[in-house]
């Protein structure tokens, strides 16, 4: 799964070479790239409360499962003191197939825990970049203004206009800024697919017979 802050390194790379190419104001530039790190940490947020519901549902699934596979071992049980193993083999194949499905959203619930305490982790370090970017924003803001007086105070002698190179400084700047951040942003997730359940063949029939053996000893050890 792809994080939610990957595609600003690249919206703030061609951010900056637009900008630079038309000679447009880097504190613009910043401001947007402000706005749309806002949007993917919200976007961070709203994941978390989604992948925290699942892992709640996915465990609520599972405890359901558990207890109908437990059901199915009391049906085994009581068809088996009657003698009645037909009935008995299939509530103990019932209960093994239960008993896979509560794993198996057991398995589900805990990767979407895993998950949210990634989420948590970039969300943290999105929130405080987004704090100091922000800091830095109102300090080249105001080292523009600076420029921009100075500028207007020096116009219209134009051969000193290359040498003051006021924006092209900053976009320098901001570019180191953006790399580091970049650098501190890259996290890497993967996820392991839910396996399979198993099939339900010869493994599945001598599962049933271990099952049912268990099951009469039980029943033998209860009337002893």
């Amino acid at each position: 799964m792809s994080s939610v802050f990957d595609r600003i390194a690249n919206l703030a790379k061609a951010s900056i070479h637009e900008v630079l190419n038309k000679l447009e104001d880097p504190v613009l530039m910043t401001g947007q790239y402000l706005r749309n790190l806002e949007d993917d940490i919200a976007a961070a947020e709203k994941m978390i409360k989604e992948q925290q519901m699942t892992a709640t549902v996915q465990d609520r699934k599972s405890t359901d499962i558990a207890h109908l596979a437990k059901q199915s071992e009391i049906r085994a049980l009581t068809a088996l003191e009657q003698g009645d193993e037909v009935t008995a083999r299939h509530a103990a194949a019932e209960k093994i197939r239960y008993e896979e499905q509560a794993q198996q959203y057991a398995k589900e619930a805990q990767e979407a825990r895993d998950r949210v305490a990634e989420l948590e982790i970039r969300l943290a370090e999105g929130k405080a970049e987004f704090a100091r970017l922000k800091e830095k924003r109102n300090e080249l803001a105001a080292r523009a203004r600076k420029a921009q007086v100075k500028a207007e105070a020096e116009r219209p002698n134009f051969s000193r206009g290359i040498e003051s190179g006021a924006a092209a400084r900053g976009f320098e700047r901001m570019e180191e800024k953006i790399l580091n951040w970049e650098a501190q942003q890259e996290v890497s997730a993967s996820y392991g697919n839910a396996s399979g359940v198993a099939d339900a063949g010869g493994t599945q029939s001598s599962a049933v017979n271990e099952e049912l053996e268990r099951l009469k000893e039980q029943l033998s050890n209860r009337h002893n």
